[in-house]
């Protein structure tokens, strides 16, 4: 079964943001995971929307995020997150239903408002 799942825009501090970092997996031609989050960067702290983007994965699917600040998540679709200031490394795990384990990363930059 094809899962595809789609991000909409989001408002953030008065602007949308959308971008999206993957991994494409050798040996499952067109499988991908990918992340998308609004947004990726910006003044922080702030709050941050995370969604997968799944292709081509085996159903039934389970999910684990780690947030890079020690929180995780096994929700496919995770609450939004809290950012104080700082970078983060986002981790997305899926496993599909032959127990195959596939990644996708991306970092999130929630710069100092400053003085």
């Amino acid at each position: 079964m094809n899962s595809n799942f789609f991000l909409g825009i989001f408002l953030f501090a008065g602007f949308a943001l959308l971008i999206n970092s993957g991994i494409s997996f050798a040996g499952q031609k067109d499988s991908t995971v990918e992340i998308s989050s609004t947004p990726r960067s910006g003044k922080g702290p702030g709050w941050v929307y995370l969604r997968p983007k799944i292709r081509n994965l085996k159903e039934p699917l389970k999910f684990n995020w780690s947030f890079g600040d020690g929180q995780e998540s096994a929700e496919m679709i995770p609450q939004p997150h809290y950012y104080p200031s700082g970078r983060y490394s986002v981790v997305l795990e899926v496993e599909d239903k032959t127990g195959k384990l596939h990644t996708a990363s991306i970092t999130i930059d929630a710069d100092s408002q400053g003085g």
